[in-house]
């Protein structure tokens, strides 16, 4: 139907803006890409991020979220033509996956097992988990996907220890009513590379692969190169 360029690396995560049809791209060229698909046309280039984008969300508010290989999340306001810059501190790796949960919250999956839930009016992680996937060695599983059910408390995490994992995230007013619980996980062999949690959060979509989703530094040989559906209990 269409092909839009202007990325000068491989793009790595996409996003479209929740009940519209405005496109972000993010790439390995530091950049993201802002497209209309109303108009079938490129609107313009956000610049920030010092490494490669790993991935990118955005729910009702014209406020794109996104992740790179520089550690840092970044939160941009179009209107503004301005950005938040959110660092998880020195013991935090790079975010390889994100996802808004609300317009003002998001959760940020790294690639050393760390679970983060994030508020866009403070500049450090409202509550975090270590080692959420278990560990490879001495070393956190990475987690390679996440997915939120969008103006809910659930979402769901994805790595390569045989499962996916549910969680509940609290963003309540209170420091101690915020934070994040597990409440279930389902089976599941391979990477998880992708999920998408189906609207009323009966189903969930994914993807998942022998080997992570941007590299092929491991691989798990038994596993199959595959779609998954898989039904939830609500």
């Amino acid at each position: 139907v269409a092909e839009f360029k202007g990325h000068k690396a491989p793009v790595t995560c996409l996003s479209f803006r929740s009940h519209s049809y405005q496109l972000f791209s993010g790439s390995e060229d530091r950049c993201i890409r802002h497209f209309s698909l109303d108009e079938m046309t490129y609107l313009e280039t956000l610049y920030g991020h010092q490494a490669g984008i790993t991935s990118i969300d955005c729910h009702r508010k014209e406020r794109p979220i996104s992740a790179g290989r520089d550690r840092t999340a970044r939160a941009w306001k179009l209107s503004e033509d301005t950005h938040l810059i959110f660092r998880g501190g020195s013991k935090v790796t790079a975010a390889d996956c994100l996802s808004a949960v609300k317009d003002d919250w998001f959760v940020t999956g790294h690639d050393n097992g760390h679970l983060a839930l994030w508020y866009t009016e403070k500049k450090k992680s409202v509550a975090s988990i270590e080692n959420v996937h278990g560990v490879d060695g001495a070393v956190g599983r990475g987690i390679c996907s996440i997915d939120a059910l969008k103006s809910s408390d659930l979402f769901a995490s994805g790595s390569s220890d045989g499962y996916m994992r549910l969680w509940k995230v609290r963003t309540r007013q209170g420091l101690d009513e915020r934070g994040i619980d597990r409440i279930g996980e389902i089976p599941l062999h391979g990477f998880v590379n992708s999920i998408v949690v189906g609207p009323r959060a009966d189903f969930c979509l994914l993807a998942i692969g022998q080997e992570p989703r941007l590299g092929r530094w491991t691989r798990i040989p038994r596993a199959k190169n595959r779609v998954a559906l898989v039904k939830l209990n609500t």
